[in-house]
């Protein structure tokens, strides 16, 4: 005997979907921006070690944030979205 417990499948508006999508790409962004910090930094004839190092943590913490991303949290979507095309700036500030 079988008894089904799983709960209706969420669908989302077009709206929640897109602010989700650009949520995703503002953590994208900011993983992309670390990518080149480090490859930049790597690239050089005395690297610092630390830098990278932090970088790479950062870069970790993009991917979990990501994965703990909830589409149905609008307010989490938005402030990620917010903070991480902010991040964005800051890292390729950086670099300048």
């Amino acid at each position: 005997m079988t008894s089904d417990h799983t709960p209706p499948m969420r669908t989302w508006s077009a709206q929640e979907a897109v602010f989700y999508e650009a949520a995703l790409e503002a953590i994208h962004g900011a993983m992309g921006a670390y990518n080149a910090l480090i490859a930049r930094e790597e690239a050089k004839p005395n690297p610092d070690h630390e830098l990278i190092q932090q970088a790479n943590a950062d870069r970790r913490a993009c991917i979990a944030h990501r994965q703990s991303l909830d589409p149905a949290d609008a307010d989490q979507v938005a402030r990620t979205r917010a903070y991480y095309s902010e991040l964005t700036r800051t890292v390729r500030e950086r670099m300048q």
